[in-house]
């Protein structure tokens, strides 16, 4: 998006009064520019992973469903099929929970831009924060139990006790959850930090 139209869309204020006006002007184009650059890196990595995450919530639902057909093909008894289905349905759920959290990444990073600048950053980042802490919650939850069902449905012909099999679901979620902090720390935070100074800079010029 072009600068000037960038500028319409947020609503930047167009008159400088007399004294501060050039100052604040150039404040505001400033924050106008970095805040283009952000958003677009943000919107452009969140889109990435969207179409990845599509591709892996459709994968993981496939290979659950699959499961069951190829076990019902081989002439598994009905009960044990009924005793999968809790586990199969708990990755269907996380891959379609993990699917709509792709999306809805994207989305904040593209919503909002018509409004004024202020209240725009303003909403981007509280929608941000909601999601961060709502999706990490959600994963801390549904992770480990993804995990055990991974295990006891793919894996379930192998003779690996109980006590493993729950270690190893803890073990893989605090190391998915680390992975996940590192990744959002290293690409995420350093742009939102930005957009939340230019934010505090924002609230300081009236008209904004």
């Amino acid at each position: 998006m072009e600068l000037d139209e960038f500028k319409k869309r947020w609503g930047t204020a167009k008159t400088e009064g007399p004294g501060q006006g050039g100052n604040a002007r150039e404040v505001i184009d400033r924050i106008i520019k970095g805040n283009t650059a952000s958003l677009g890196a943000l919107k452009d990595k969140s889109a990435f992973w969207n179409r990845v995450g599509g591709w892996n919530s459709a994968l993981m639902v496939l290979l659950a469903v699959g499961y069951l057909a190829w076990q019902y093909h081989r002439g598994v008894e009905g009960p044990t099929l009924v005793r999968q289905l809790p586990l199969v349905a708990v990755l269907v759920g996380f891959a379609l929970f993990s699917r709509w959290a792709y999306s809805r990444q994207e989305e904040i990073f593209s919503e909002n831009t018509d409004a004024s600048s202020r209240e725009a950053l303003s909403r981007i980042l509280s929608n941000f924060r909601s999601y961060y802490r709502f999706t990490n919650l959600v994963f801390l939850i549904i992770s480990p139990v993804a995990f055990y069902a991974v295990f006891a449905v793919f894996l379930g012909s192998l003779p690996l006790p109980l006590t493993t099999i729950l270690l190893a679901s803890a073990a893989l979620t605090g190391f998915s959850f680390l992975l996940r902090y590192w990744y959002y720390r290293t690409v995420y935070f350093r742009r939102i930090r930005a957009m939340e100074l230019s934010l505090r800079e924002l609230e300081e010029i009236p008209g904004t």
